[in-house]
């Protein structure tokens, strides 16, 4: 079990099966099957931290293409955070790695390289992802709106990706997947 503190709240999380998560990205039907397997630990981010469950599983499948990217089996990365400097990893993620990705400011979009994050487990991805976007001033002005998924997201996007679309993109996939089922109590 993973117990997820935020101050006097203890969040505890369903053991996730790795490999489980990885074969179910490898398999037909893999969407219904990420998503049943990122819902409950999106559930546990929500309830300590006050993050929609739903932005939370739209974002992990967007960035690590359901559970299918290299940064997502190699690094439990899935969420493409990246470090802050190539030996910064933060305080959950174990370590930095080197990855190729794409980049849009400044304009145009534009092949690099880049340092991201490598976790031990799905699970500390998650955890990361709550702890960032509660902590950073980067993300302050998306949580008055947190009871709102879609305006959470636009607010949230405007630092988060440098894709123009990135927010759109996002609740299409909560739309098209039903993903505001897990944002019910």
């Amino acid at each position: 079990m993973i117990h997820i503190g935020l101050a006097a709240a203890l969040v505890v999380v369903p053991p996730i099966d790795q490999g489980a998560v990885r074969d179910a990205a490898l398999t037909s039907g893999f969407q219904e099957a990420y998503v049943g397997a990122a819902a409950p630990i999106a559930r546990a981010i929500h309830a300590a931290y006050d993050i929609p469950a739903s932005v939370t599983v739209a974002q992990s499948i967007l960035e690590s293409n359901w559970g299918r990217s290299k940064l997502s089996t190699a690094e439990r990365n899935h969420f493409g955070f990246k470090c802050v400097t190539p030996s910064s990893p933060g305080p959950i993620a174990l370590r930095c790695a080197r990855y190729p990705t794409t980049e849009c400011i400044p304009a145009p979009c534009h092949p690099v390289d880049a340092y991201f994050r490598s976790y031990a487990s799905i699970d500390d991805s998650f955890r990361d992802y709550g702890r960032l976007l509660t902590t950073s001033p980067n993300y302050a002005a998306a949580l008055p709106v947190r009871a709102d998924p879609d305006a959470f997201i636009r607010a949230v996007a405007k630092k988060y990706a440098t894709d123009p679309e990135y927010a759109n993109k996002v609740i299409r996939l909560m739309n098209l997947y039903g993903l505001r089922r897990f944002d019910a109590a």
